[in-house]
This record gives structure tokens, sequence and C-alpha cells, in this order.
């Protein structure tokens, strides 16, 4: 029996429309328009103060435990749709991205959010508020917060 040309036709359709969702997932540039480019913009620059700006000052934040943990614990990153893994290539994309080659970060891994993602943050912004504050060692709100 000959197969239905409209058949083939549809099952080619979703097929292809599968592979393409999958080639999408498999890439963290596209999982970041997808999941967080909404809010940051395609080039990261973000609305201050409610969506801060990944261009600038998170290095600091990626080179310590508790910046770290911020970062994996903001409404955004801890309630994605992705895999621990895919978070982390996020991540490590955003800096690979945004920054220059000379920054040092180390890169995050699936298994480091794993640990601080499920505890997400209910007020973000005090919490990087009080982060800056021990960076600074200071009373007043960071820089970026009163722009």
């Amino acid at each position: 029996m000959p197969l239905n040309t409209s058949f083939l036709a549809v099952l080619l359709a979703v097929l292809f429309t599968a592979l393409l969702a999958r080639a999408a997932s498999a890439d963290p540039r596209a999982n970041y328009l997808l999941h967080c480019g909404g809010c940051h913009l395609e080039n990261g620059e973000g609305t201050l103060p409610e969506v801060p700006d990944l261009r600038h000052d998170l290095d600091w934040l990626a080179q310590t435990a508790e910046g770290r943990s911020y970062l994996t614990r903001v409404p955004g990153a801890s309630q994605v749709p992705l895999s621990d893994e895919k978070l982390a290539e996020v991540f490590n994309w955003i800096f690979d991205t945004f920054y220059p080659p000379e920054s040092v970060i180390p890169p995050f891994s699936g298994e480091e959010i794993s640990h601080t993602r499920g505890l997400p943050l209910w007020d973000p912004l005090s919490a990087r508020d009080a982060l800056s504050r021990a960076r600074y060692q200071t009373p007043q709100l960071s820089a970026e917060f009163t722009k």
C-alpha cells in the first residue's frame, strides 16, 4: 500500500521540528535567548534596577561561593526549565560572551548548580545589595541600584 503524500509530508515536518528543537536546546546561546533574553535582552543589558545588566559586575559574584550561590538562586535561574547542566552551559556562555577573555571566572558545572538552585531567593535585590555591601564594606546601596 503506497504512503499517502500528505501523511509523509506531516511526518517529515514533525521530525524536522523535533530535530530543530533538540538542536536549539543543545545551544547555550539559544537557551539564553529563549529563557533569559526576554528580561536581560539579547545583549545582556537588562533594565536596572529590577533586571541587572549581565555585561557588567557579575564577574566578582562568580568568583565567590556566596556570589555563585546567588547567581544560581535568582528566580530567573532557579526556576528556568533547563537541566542543571544546561543552566551551567548558559552561565558559562554569558561569561564567555559578555566578559573579556582575560576574566578569571571558574566555569559553572551542573553539579554545582544542583546544590543551590533548589533554594530560590525571594528578594534577589536585597540579597544582591547585601553581597555588594559586604564586597565594598559600605552600608549604602551599590551604584548599580541607584542609577
